[in-house]
Protein backbone atom coordinates (compact mmCIF):
# COMPACT_ATOMS: atom_id res chain seq x y z
CA UNK A 1 0.00 0.00 0.00
CA UNK A 2 1.20 3.62 -0.96
CA UNK A 3 1.58 6.39 1.72
CA UNK A 4 0.42 9.86 1.60
CA UNK A 5 1.91 11.76 4.30
CA UNK A 6 0.55 15.24 4.36
CA UNK A 7 3.09 18.16 5.17
CA UNK A 8 1.81 21.62 4.27
CA UNK A 9 1.25 24.77 5.95
CA UNK A 10 3.02 26.97 7.96
CA UNK A 11 1.84 28.49 11.23
CA UNK A 12 1.19 32.59 11.02
CA UNK A 13 2.83 35.11 13.39
CA UNK A 14 -0.19 34.79 15.64
CA UNK A 15 -0.50 31.06 15.70
CA UNK A 16 0.55 29.59 19.66
CA UNK A 17 2.87 27.46 17.51
CA UNK A 18 4.66 30.46 15.33
CA UNK A 19 7.28 30.48 18.38
CA UNK A 20 8.26 26.83 19.06
CA UNK A 21 8.73 26.60 15.40
CA UNK A 22 9.82 29.65 13.99
CA UNK A 23 7.78 29.68 11.43
CA UNK A 24 8.75 26.82 9.39
CA UNK A 25 6.98 23.36 9.11
CA UNK A 26 6.28 21.94 12.56
CA UNK A 27 6.99 18.40 10.25
CA UNK A 28 10.63 19.83 10.94
CA UNK A 29 10.23 20.33 14.73
CA UNK A 30 12.92 18.42 16.45
CA UNK A 31 12.25 14.95 18.26
CA UNK A 32 15.35 13.68 19.89
CA UNK A 33 17.94 14.00 17.23
CA UNK A 34 15.17 13.41 14.40
CA UNK A 35 12.86 15.86 12.87
CA UNK A 36 9.19 15.00 13.55
CA UNK A 37 8.47 13.89 9.53
CA UNK A 38 11.68 11.65 9.92
CA UNK A 39 10.08 9.98 12.89
CA UNK A 40 6.94 9.45 11.14
CA UNK A 41 8.42 7.97 7.59
CA UNK A 42 11.01 5.48 9.95
CA UNK A 43 7.60 4.45 11.28
CA UNK A 44 6.14 3.85 8.01
CA UNK A 45 9.20 2.56 6.05
CA UNK A 46 9.00 -0.26 8.88
CA UNK A 47 5.70 -1.07 8.76
CA UNK A 48 5.00 -4.47 6.84
CA UNK A 49 2.92 -2.82 4.70
CA UNK A 50 3.95 0.36 3.40
CA UNK A 51 5.18 0.41 -0.40
CA UNK A 52 5.99 4.00 -1.65
CA UNK A 53 5.94 7.45 0.14
CA UNK A 54 4.94 10.86 -0.90
CA UNK A 55 5.66 13.51 1.25
CA UNK A 56 3.20 16.82 0.35
CA UNK A 57 3.90 20.26 1.25
CA UNK A 58 7.95 20.51 1.94
CA UNK A 59 8.96 20.16 -1.89
CA UNK A 60 12.26 18.56 -1.18
CA UNK A 61 13.96 16.47 1.71
CA UNK A 62 15.51 19.64 3.17
CA UNK A 63 18.53 17.60 4.41
CA UNK A 64 16.53 15.30 6.38
CA UNK A 65 17.38 11.41 5.70
CA UNK A 66 15.50 8.17 5.40
CA UNK A 67 15.65 4.67 4.96
CA UNK A 68 14.83 4.04 1.38
CA UNK A 69 13.81 6.73 -0.97
CA UNK A 70 10.74 9.14 -0.22
CA UNK A 71 9.08 11.61 -3.22
CA UNK A 72 8.39 15.29 -2.41
CA UNK A 73 5.73 17.62 -3.69
CA UNK A 74 4.96 21.45 -2.85
CA UNK A 75 2.27 22.63 -0.91
CA UNK A 76 -0.57 23.16 -2.88
CA UNK A 77 -2.05 25.46 -0.36
CA UNK A 78 -4.74 23.15 1.30
CA UNK A 79 -5.33 19.56 3.23
CA UNK A 80 -7.86 18.47 0.73
CA UNK A 81 -5.39 19.91 -1.84
CA UNK A 82 -2.24 18.10 -0.77
CA UNK A 83 -3.96 14.71 -0.36
CA UNK A 84 -5.51 14.74 -3.64
CA UNK A 85 -1.82 15.78 -5.26
CA UNK A 86 -0.96 13.16 -3.85
CA UNK A 87 -3.15 10.86 -4.98
CA UNK A 88 -2.71 12.16 -8.75
CA UNK A 89 0.99 11.54 -8.05
CA UNK A 90 0.59 7.52 -7.51
CA UNK A 91 -2.17 7.68 -9.90
CA UNK A 92 0.74 8.58 -12.83
CA UNK A 93 3.26 6.78 -11.34
CA UNK A 94 1.23 3.02 -11.00
CA UNK A 95 -2.23 3.99 -12.21
CA UNK A 96 -5.52 3.75 -9.77
CA UNK A 97 -6.83 1.00 -8.57
CA UNK A 98 -5.41 -0.05 -5.06
CA UNK A 99 -6.08 1.79 -2.21
CA UNK A 100 -3.82 4.57 -0.72
CA UNK A 101 -3.17 5.29 3.18
CA UNK A 102 -2.62 8.88 4.37
CA UNK A 103 -1.05 10.04 7.52
CA UNK A 104 0.02 13.51 8.72
CA UNK A 105 3.31 14.61 9.48
CA UNK A 106 2.94 15.33 13.16
CA UNK A 107 1.92 12.25 14.69
CA UNK A 108 6.03 11.09 15.32
CA UNK A 109 4.79 8.60 18.55
CA UNK A 110 3.25 5.81 15.83
CA UNK A 111 5.30 3.27 15.42
CA UNK A 112 5.36 0.36 12.43
CA UNK A 113 2.93 -2.35 15.21
CA UNK A 114 0.60 0.68 15.06
CA UNK A 115 0.64 1.40 11.64
CA UNK A 116 0.14 -2.75 10.72
CA UNK A 117 -3.04 -3.02 13.77
CA UNK A 118 -4.61 0.07 11.88
CA UNK A 119 -4.09 -1.68 8.43
CA UNK A 120 -5.09 -5.20 9.74
CA UNK A 121 -8.37 -3.96 11.32
CA UNK A 122 -9.65 -2.59 7.82
CA UNK A 123 -9.31 -5.67 6.02
CA UNK A 124 -10.13 -7.24 3.66
CA UNK A 125 -9.87 -2.94 2.62
CA UNK A 126 -13.17 -3.56 0.17
CA UNK A 127 -14.76 -0.04 1.30
CA UNK A 128 -14.40 3.20 -0.16
CA UNK A 129 -12.79 4.64 2.59
CA UNK A 130 -11.99 3.91 6.60
CA UNK A 131 -11.14 6.62 8.86
CA UNK A 132 -10.58 6.08 12.62
CA UNK A 133 -11.63 7.74 15.88
CA UNK A 134 -9.65 7.40 19.21
CA UNK A 135 -12.22 7.72 22.46
CA UNK A 136 -11.69 10.50 25.51
CA UNK A 137 -10.89 6.98 27.53
CA UNK A 138 -8.10 5.91 25.48
CA UNK A 139 -6.13 9.37 25.14
CA UNK A 140 -6.29 9.88 28.75
CA UNK A 141 -5.05 6.80 29.50
CA UNK A 142 -2.08 7.15 27.23
CA UNK A 143 -1.71 11.20 27.13
CA UNK A 144 -3.62 12.60 30.46
CA UNK A 145 -3.62 16.58 29.97
CA UNK A 146 -3.33 16.49 26.51
CA UNK A 147 -6.57 18.70 25.41
CA UNK A 148 -7.51 16.83 22.55
CA UNK A 149 -10.77 18.12 21.17
CA UNK A 150 -13.56 15.56 21.25
CA UNK A 151 -17.39 15.11 20.04
CA UNK A 152 -19.75 13.20 21.75
CA UNK A 153 -21.91 10.97 20.06
CA UNK A 154 -24.99 9.00 21.00
CA UNK A 155 -24.13 7.03 24.29
CA UNK A 156 -22.00 9.41 25.91
CA UNK A 157 -18.78 8.15 23.52
CA UNK A 158 -16.16 11.31 23.37
CA UNK A 159 -14.40 10.25 20.13
CA UNK A 160 -11.03 12.28 18.96
CA UNK A 161 -10.64 11.87 15.22
CA UNK A 162 -7.12 10.21 13.86
CA UNK A 163 -4.48 11.12 11.37
CA UNK A 164 -4.24 7.69 9.72
CA UNK A 165 -6.72 6.72 6.57
CA UNK A 166 -7.23 4.42 4.16
CA UNK A 167 -9.09 5.40 0.85
CA UNK A 168 -9.98 4.16 -2.46
CA UNK A 169 -8.43 6.87 -4.79
CA UNK A 170 -11.69 7.49 -6.30
CA UNK A 171 -12.94 9.09 -3.44
CA UNK A 172 -10.60 11.97 -3.67
CA UNK A 173 -10.74 12.38 -7.44
CA UNK A 174 -14.87 12.24 -7.64
CA UNK A 175 -15.40 14.41 -4.97
CA UNK A 176 -12.94 17.16 -5.05
CA UNK A 177 -15.45 19.72 -4.87
CA UNK A 178 -17.14 18.14 -2.24
CA UNK A 179 -13.85 17.96 0.11
CA UNK A 180 -13.41 21.57 -0.48
CA UNK A 181 -16.89 22.51 0.30
CA UNK A 182 -16.54 21.13 3.63
CA UNK A 183 -13.20 22.15 4.38
CA UNK A 184 -14.20 25.99 3.55
CA UNK A 185 -16.93 24.87 5.63
CA UNK A 186 -15.22 23.40 8.96
CA UNK A 187 -15.95 27.09 10.69
CA UNK A 188 -19.93 27.33 9.59
CA UNK A 189 -22.08 24.87 11.11
CA UNK A 190 -25.01 25.63 8.10
CA UNK A 191 -22.77 25.41 5.60
CA UNK A 192 -21.98 21.73 6.95
CA UNK A 193 -25.37 21.59 7.38
CA UNK A 194 -25.99 21.72 3.73
CA UNK A 195 -24.14 18.71 3.13
CA UNK A 196 -24.53 16.57 5.80
CA UNK A 197 -28.11 16.99 5.68
CA UNK A 198 -30.63 19.05 8.61
CA UNK A 199 -31.59 16.15 10.18
CA UNK A 200 -28.47 15.02 10.43
CA UNK A 201 -27.09 17.89 11.34
CA UNK A 202 -29.40 18.53 14.21
CA UNK A 203 -28.61 14.32 15.77
CA UNK A 204 -25.12 15.48 15.98
CA UNK A 205 -25.60 18.65 17.49
CA UNK A 206 -28.18 16.93 19.96
CA UNK A 207 -25.97 13.91 20.42
CA UNK A 208 -28.27 11.43 18.74
CA UNK A 209 -26.03 9.74 16.40
CA UNK A 210 -23.69 6.79 16.42
CA UNK A 211 -20.35 5.91 14.29
CA UNK A 212 -23.18 3.30 12.21
CA UNK A 213 -25.33 6.55 11.24
CA UNK A 214 -22.27 8.56 10.96
CA UNK A 215 -20.99 5.52 8.39
CA UNK A 216 -24.34 5.33 6.55
CA UNK A 217 -24.27 9.34 6.19
CA UNK A 218 -20.59 9.46 4.74
CA UNK A 219 -21.55 6.27 1.87
CA UNK A 220 -24.80 8.25 1.26
CA UNK A 221 -22.48 11.47 0.07
CA UNK A 222 -19.62 9.72 -1.24
CA UNK A 223 -21.00 6.98 -3.27
CA UNK A 224 -19.10 4.37 -1.90
CA UNK A 225 -19.07 2.39 1.41
CA UNK A 226 -17.47 3.91 5.07
CA UNK A 227 -16.33 1.75 7.82
CA UNK A 228 -14.91 3.83 10.71
CA UNK A 229 -12.38 2.31 12.78
CA UNK A 230 -12.28 2.77 16.97
CA UNK A 231 -9.12 2.60 17.61
CA UNK A 232 -6.98 1.10 20.32
CA UNK A 233 -3.78 3.41 19.60
CA UNK A 234 -3.78 6.61 21.20
CA UNK A 235 -0.50 7.59 19.41
CA UNK A 236 -2.83 7.70 16.23
CA UNK A 237 -4.81 10.84 17.38
CA UNK A 238 -1.44 12.36 19.85
CA UNK A 239 -0.43 15.30 16.93
CA UNK A 240 1.42 18.22 17.54
CA UNK A 241 -1.10 21.08 17.09
CA UNK A 242 0.08 23.64 20.66
CA UNK A 243 3.49 23.69 22.29
CA UNK A 244 2.06 21.87 25.05
CA UNK A 245 1.57 18.89 23.31
CA UNK A 246 5.15 19.13 21.51
CA UNK A 247 6.56 18.84 24.81
CA UNK A 248 4.45 16.15 25.60
CA UNK A 249 5.32 14.06 22.28
CA UNK A 250 8.77 14.48 23.67
CA UNK A 251 8.07 13.68 27.38
CA UNK A 252 6.57 10.63 25.61
CA UNK A 253 8.89 9.04 23.48
CA UNK A 254 12.08 9.92 26.10
CA UNK A 255 13.38 12.85 23.55
CA UNK A 256 13.84 15.65 26.31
Amino acid sequence: MDCIVIAGGLPTADSPMYEITGGKSKALLNMGGRTMLERVIDALQNSSYIEDIVVVGLGSDLGMSFKRPVAHLDDHGSMVANMLAGVYYFEEKKGSGKPVISCTSDVPLITPAIIDGFIDSCAPHDKGLYYNFISKEVMEARFPGSNRTYVKLKGGLQIAGGDLMIADPIVGTQNEELWEMLTNARKDAWKIAKVIGIDMFFKFIFRRIGTAEIEKKAAEILGLPVEIVLSPYAEIGMDADKPHQVEMLRESGGWT
